[in-house]
Formats: C-alpha cells, structure tokens, sequence
C-alpha cells in the first residue's frame, strides 16, 4: 500500500527545500550539458544519483524535472535515454543509484533523497515534476505519483501499475506507456489503456522493437514531446502554436509513412494517438475521419485480431510453463505424479522449441510469443532467486529457482554467477565453484562484484578460485 509515511516525507521534503537559501546556488559547480555519474545528496551520502543538467541552465527560472527509477540502481542508464529531449526541451533529469526492485522503503528513501537534493541544488518547477521507471521502477513512479499527489506525468516503460492499485479518477496524472514489442510485460501495457482511459486518465502507449529494456532514445523523446503537448493542454506550459505546429507536422510525416508502408495498424494508432493529444491545440477533424477508415478496414481488424492472438497464446504458455515448473521444483515422485513427469519430459522440449523461436531471424507473432514467454520466465525466477539470496537471506532456498532459470536460457551468465553466491553462503565449496567456473566461461566479466561479495570470502585461498580469478582478468 501507499504508507502514510511517504506521503508525510515527501510533503516535508518540499517544505523544507524551499526554505532553504542555498537552493539556486548549490548547481554552479555541476557541469552542465553532460551527464554526471554521481551525485551525493547533501543530507545522505548514502544516496546519489547521476544528473543531466541542461547545458542552458540557470537559476533564475523555475525547470521540469523528471525522476528516473532503474529496476537495477543503474542511474546512468535512464539518464542517457532521456538527455537529448531534456537538452531540446529544458529538462533535468536525475536517476537514483540506490532505487532497484525489492523492498518499497529502499524506492521510498531514494526518491525522499532526491527530490530534498533536487530542490536545494536547482530551481524545479512543482507543476511540472515527472517521474519514469523501467520494469518494478515504473511500478515505483506509479506508486509514487498515487502516494504523494505531486506529479504532472509517468513514464512507465516495461510495466504498469503495482499489483495492489488500479486507476480510478482520483489519480490525477497523465501516463505514457511504453514497452517493447518482445516484452513479457507488453500485454500488460496494452491492457492497461482502457482502464486508464475509463478513469478519466490521458494516456497514450507506444511499441518499439525490442524486449523488456529502457526504450530507444528516439521513443524517450516522443514521451517527453507528449508530455511538454499535455502541459499545454493543462496551462502548466504557455501555448507555443509554434511547437504545436512542428510536432503535428512531424507525427503526420510518420503517419503517412506507415500508411505507404502498408503498415495500417501502426498507422491507425499513430492516427489516434495524434487526433487525442492534439484535441484542443487544433482542429483534429480531418484526422478522426482518417482514424475512423482504418479502423474500419480489413487490415487493421486483422491486426488487432492478430495481436490478441499473440496474448491469449502467450498467456497460455506461461500457465503452461508455471505448472511444469511447479512439478520440477519438487512436487510429488515422478512415478506418482503427472506433473513431475510432464516436467522431466515435457519442458525441456518446450524450452527447446522456444529458444529456437526465439532466435528466427524476421519478426512474426511466433518469435514475439517466444520471446515473450522465455524472457518473463527468466526475469520471474531470477528476481526470486535474487531475492531469497540477497533480501531473504534463504541461500537453500534461492539455489531451487536460480537452477530453473540457467534451465530456461542456459546462455546466460547471471543464473550461474547467483548460484555460485548461493552455494558459497551455503557453504558447498565444491558446486560454488564450479557455477563460478560456468559464469566466467558463459561471459561473466564483472570481478569486482566477485571480490567484493563476502560469500565468496571462504574461496579466496582455494586454488581453482584463484585460477578462475586470473583467467577472468586476462579476457
């Protein structure tokens, strides 16, 4: 649930930046129109986060800011996506290095963190505050602007809204969705826009290629772009007919594009998504009329057939795939139960028959499934194994489903590397190795995170630890 706390915290937290003199002085010396790595927050070096500051930036006017939550504490990363709009657009935009997915009070003290230190070291406009997140960091910014009330807009990319919350008309922010075309999560955000729209809250969604990823800078700008056309709409933006002009015109170039293309689909929802965002701005007349064609045509019918064709059979896998996973993590004997045979025999074929999918070289609604499917398998059981490992403390228990995700994408270093923690923490020497071993040879190049994990500790005199250590160091 949304605490109290947070809404509490985050209200002091502005009350007590703005009181502070310091607030427009403290950015001089931060470089601007460069991205800074880290950043510490005045009242808690613990936290920091990596900064893009706009190279035009002064103190003499107030700025947006957008908030950027990585599911892994990577700052950097959601910065880079976003520093071209915000140089274009006069955006800073902060991304926390602590925030990752796991427990709500490790996103509750990164985000307090930052937005005290955003508002002591810049001059941030409060109407027009964003946040963005990727995967459990979208889920974060959704729950935030639920929980403190001060957000204009949420970037959500790979996932929507936390399990325990749905829109309803109170929440009064508008939302960009976006989302891979490969991601487990796509039907989730597609999903997602009726009942955004029925809750009275403007939303639009956008595809692009790829899987469960920050999204292409070129998609990071259209949401930044769509939110500077909401911000108008909601005079938190003067009118700029020039700006208004310059995107209508860049989206029907794209529109028509699409349609010569033979890409009907996509331009039927380009369409819409110009004839609701710019309702208003302009006259948007002739582009319904065109929305209305599409849509009544035999190949967007198809299309829209099509794709929810893709989520009923992706869907059906995963509950496919769940249950003979169920069987493998230790249900009843194989002689006794059918699940437990079905896995041993059933799932390593359907495994296999995905990774070949998966790999086909054009796209088509069987790669997406396969994709879909073997990737949110994968991501389920190494954020469980993760988290049994690291948050849990159960070091037994974490080594079930780090086992089950190596099984599903055997190519992968990660599962081996979580294993080899995993054993060592459960003091089995021997198999700790040995993961560590299939790690490095898998393409695990991260040394530091070996020497500085304490599990390790009781290896570092072992001779095949050692040999594993300087064969690492020499790729």
């Amino acid at each position: 649930m949304i605490t109290s706390s947070l809404v509490r915290l985050t209200a002091i937290a502005i009350l007590l930046a703005h009181s502070i003199a310091l607030a427009v002085t403290q950015a001089d010396s931060i470089p601007k129109g460069q991205i800074v790595d880290r950043i510490e927050a005045s009242n808690d070096s613990s936290q920091s986060y990596a900064l893009y500051l706009p190279s035009n930036y002064t103190p003499n006017r107030k700025w947006p800011i957008l908030y950027a939550f990585d599911p892994g504490a990577r700052g950097r990363v959601p910065v880079e996506r976003f520093k071209e709009a915000a140089e274009k657009y006069g955006w800073i935009v902060i991304g926390s290095n602590n925030s990752r997915n796991g427990p709500w009070n490790v996103v509750v003290n990164a985000w307090n963190a930052m937005l005290t230190d955003a508002h002591q070291r810049f001059a941030i406009d409060d109407e027009r505050t964003y946040a963005t997140g990727l995967s459990g960091g979208a889920r974060a910014a959704v729950r935030i602007a639920v929980g403190c009330k001060c957000l204009a807009g949420v970037i959500a990319n790979g996932a929507g809204f936390p399990t325990d919350l749905a829109p309803t008309p109170e929440m009064h922010f508008v939302f960009f969705g976006a989302a891979g075309v490969d991601d487990f999560n796509y039907p989730e955000l597609k999903n997602l826009q009726e009942p955004l729209t029925k809750a009275g809250i403007i939303n639009r969604f956008q595809a692009f290629d790829g899987r469960h990823e920050w999204p292409p800078i070129s998609v990071a700008t259209a949401a930044v772009e769509w939110m500077e056309l909401q911000a108008i709409k909601a005079g938190k933006r003067p009118r700029d007919d020039g700006f208004v002009s310059t995107m209508w015109q860049q989206l029907l170039t794209e529109a028509r594009a699409l349609e010569e293309a033979k890409k009907y689909y996509e331009a039927y929802q380009l369409y819409l998504d110009m004839a609701e965002s710019f309702k208003g701005l302009r006259d948007v007349v002739e582009i319904e009329t065109k929305v209305n064609q599409l849509g009544d045509s035999r190949e967007v019918k198809a299309a829209i057939r099509e794709e929810q064709e893709e989520i009923r059979k992706q869907r059906e896998l995963e509950r496919r795939l769940n249950s003979l996973l169920a069987g493998r993590d230790g249900g009843a004997s194989v002689n006794e139960s059918e699940e437990s045979f079905d896995s041993a025999n059933v799932l390593p074929k359907i495994l296999n028959d995905l990774r070949k999918q998966s790999k086909a070289a054009e796209d088509s609604p069987q790669r997406r499934v396969a994709r879909r499917v073997l990737e949110g398998l994968f991501v389920g059981l190494m954020e469980q194994g993760i988290g049994l490992l690291q948050t849990e403390k159960k070091y037994s228990e974490a080594i079930k489903p780090l086992k089950l995700a190596a099984e599903v994408n055997p190519d992968r270093a990660g599962p081996f590397f979580y294993l080899a923690w995993a054993y060592a923490a459960n003091r089995d020497k021997k198999k700790s190795l040995q993961s560590l071993n299939t790690a490095v040879e898998k393409g695990f190049s991260d040394a530091a995170m070996i020497t500085t994990t304490k599990a390790f500790d009781s290896l570092r005199n072992d001779p095949e630890y050692q040999q594993i250590m300087a064969r690492l160091t020499k790729q």
